[in-house]
């Protein structure tokens, strides 16, 4: 081998380590059952498969304005006793190139109670910080439930704030439409 044929080869490696590098950063945050476990303490946990019809579909998607990427959607039921505690849905996400798994917890009042980040694949300059999630509290599917509106921008992470937002307007969209009549009573 020539010295050049060494150098391109050194190179070619290189970057490899640094591709290989940057792919390791991907972080799993919680698994699914540690999430279920923070949000909802002590409470029952009722998994329910809702197989949305493609009118049912199309709604939610109109009601969130945003892409819903199946029908069959898995929600969470968390209860204390008789007393629904909330319900949790999880999503994946791209950010940019790359995946997120986000947990929404919607509460019997059809409001966000919580947005946690279980896993994301970004790397870590986009990855959204706990206190800018909680702008996601309280809010409920409206014309305020945007970017630049009811929720800041994540400086430097645009596509991660349209991301997340997605994700919870889509999660209080399928509550709205086919969770919450049927969520009454256990």
């Amino acid at each position: 081998m020539t010295g050049r044929s060494k150098g391109g080869l050194a190179l070619v490696c290189a970057c490899a380590l640094v591709l290989c590098t940057a792919r390791a950063r991907a972080t799993v945050y919680m698994t699914q059952p540690q999430a279920l476990a923070q949000a909802f303490p002590g409470a029952r946990l009722e998994r329910r498969a809702i197989f949305l019809t493609v009118e049912q579909g199309r709604q939610v998607e109109r009601l969130a304005r945003a892409h819903l990427t199946s029908k069959l959607v898995t929600a969470y039921a968390a209860w204390r006793g008789d007393t629904l505690a909330g319900t949790a849905f999880f999503d994946i996400r791209v950010v940019r190139t790359m995946p997120a798994v986000l947990m929404v917890v919607v509460g019997p009042d059809s409001s966000v109670v919580r947005v946690d980040v279980l896993a994301f694949h970004e790397p870590p300059d986009y990855l959204p910080i706990p206190r800018w999630l909680g702008l996601f509290s309280r809010q409920r599917l409206d014309d305020r439930l945007w970017p630049e509106r009811g929720i800041r921008n994540l400086s430097g992470a645009t596509l991660t704030t349209r991301a997340v937002t997605e994700s919870v307007r889509l999660a209080l969209a399928i509550y709205r439409l086919a969770m919450a009549p049927g969520l009454r009573k256990n």
